[in-house]
């Protein structure tokens, strides 16, 4: 089996998320959620091919990095133990590894550096042999994965990925042996809401640690028809309802406005505080948001030694006041790295400030920060304005103004 060139990467997210690091096992997933277009968005997608990681190129590597030697922004991010998303594109535990059992090999790598790994699957072969007895000695956070649909219509969301029983049951057995759960309800569906809720209600009796809710969106890759499939399913014509609350494109997504969400994340975030469980925002710009030092995932709760990437947007808004400042000297102050990221980045991504001042990741950000160059910038995100001031280097002060 060829190997998947890209199978561990500094992932885009990184604008925003606390564990931008992707580690994939395959170019693909056997699973066949029909809301999910990762096989399209793959950046090894140039034929059908399956294609795995390579194990041993990935524990020379850790190997090099624990001597010292630093050759890229990735071994930097790595060096500083920022986490591991295992399963960030494609679902590490779906059934062909119980044939290829690449997932495995990278499981006794990370337990043998003791790497701080947050694992996202849908699948249960995890659960024994030595797959269990390997995750048993990892320091690692567990993120179970399920849509929020009524339970008749679930084999045909989430295709192939077991009911909601057995998805508590999983909760169940991993907490019971110690392991910190999560589990992320994503998509929720437009008009689905109470049964998100509901799901959140049955984790946290089975011990669930982290509820993240995340709304559906629709890749412009096929868009027509992923709704019309969805649509069948559910009995409800998706993209009207989605146009009827009001819809933004975001990059290739399409997905519901800020103002459409906002009541029922609300909704979400005090029923996690009745629970006593903690709430994960999983849209993008409601993430700051969520409990925790890191965002939506939760792992500054559940993963000790490791280190969150905060040189970012959401960085920068994490746990701040009602009227208190946002300034672009909040993301140097972090830790980042020093090499270049642009070259981990798609061409969309890449604009970076021209004028010398910064490094690669901080000319990514000053780029950005000021607005008007992309989708992103500290206004981007639920309650922050501008002053209306800037600082003494040109960049717009901010405030957060509202929140959920």
């Amino acid at each position: 089996m060829a190997t998947y060139k890209h199978f561990v990467t500094i992932s885009s997210q990184l604008y925003f998320c606390s564990s931008p690091i992707r580690l994939d096992s395959y170019n693909r997933c056997q699973f066949g959620c029909v809301y999910c277009f990762s096989r399209k968005r793959a950046t090894d997608t140039s034929d059908s091919a399956l294609r795995s990681a390579n194990p041993s190129a990935f524990r020379s590597r850790l190997e090099r990095i624990d001597r010292g030697i630093i050759q890229s922004a990735l071994d930097e991010f790595l060096q500083k133990r920022v986490p591991i998303q295992l399963g960030g594109l494609q679902d590490p535990f779906s059934p062909i590894d119980g044939r290829k059992g690449v997932t495995l090999e990278l499981l006794k790598i990370l337990r043998d550096f003791n790497y701080p790994t947050l694992i996202s699957t849908k699948g249960d072969l995890f659960l024994g042999g030595e797959y269990w007895t390997t995750l048993c000695d990892m320091q690692v956070y567990m993120r179970l994965s399920a849509a929020a649909v009524p339970e008749p219509k679930r084999s045909s969301i989430d295709a192939g990925a077991g009911s909601f029983a057995t998805t508590l049951k999983k909760i169940e057995t991993l907490s019971a042996a110690g392991f910190p759960v999560s589990l992320r309800i994503q998509p929720v569906f437009p008009g689905f809401e109470a049964v998100a809720l509901r799901m959140a209600e049955r984790a946290a009796e089975r011990g669930v640690k982290h509820v993240s809710f995340e709304y559906l969106k629709i890749g412009t890759e096929g868009r027509d028809q992923q709704c019309k499939v969805i649509s069948d399913i559910l009995k409800a014509d998706i993209w009207e309802g989605m146009q009827l609350r009001g819809i933004k494109r975001l990059g290739r997504d399409y997905t519901l406005v800020s103002e459409a969400k906002r009541d029922f994340l609300t909704q979400a975030r005090l029923r996690c505080r009745d629970l006593k469980i903690r709430f994960g925002a999983g849209d993008t710009e409601f993430i700051h948001l969520s409990d925790g030092n890191g965002c939506c995932n939760g792992s500054s709760y559940f993963l000790k030694t490791a280190t969150q990437f905060r040189s970012n947007f959401v960085g920068a808004l994490l746990n701040r006041r009602l009227r208190a400042e946002v300034r672009f000297a909040d993301v140097c102050h972090e830790w980042h790295p020093t090499r270049s990221v642009h070259s981990y980045l798609t061409t969309d991504s890449r604009g970076r400030d021209r004028t010398g001042r910064f490094n690669s990741w901080l000319s990514l950000m000053a780029h950005r920060w000021n607005g008007g160059r992309s989708p992103y910038s500290p206004e981007f995100f639920y309650g922050v304005s501008w002053t209306g001031e800037y600082d003494d280097k040109g960049f717009k002060v901010y405030v957060v103004d509202r929140k959920i």
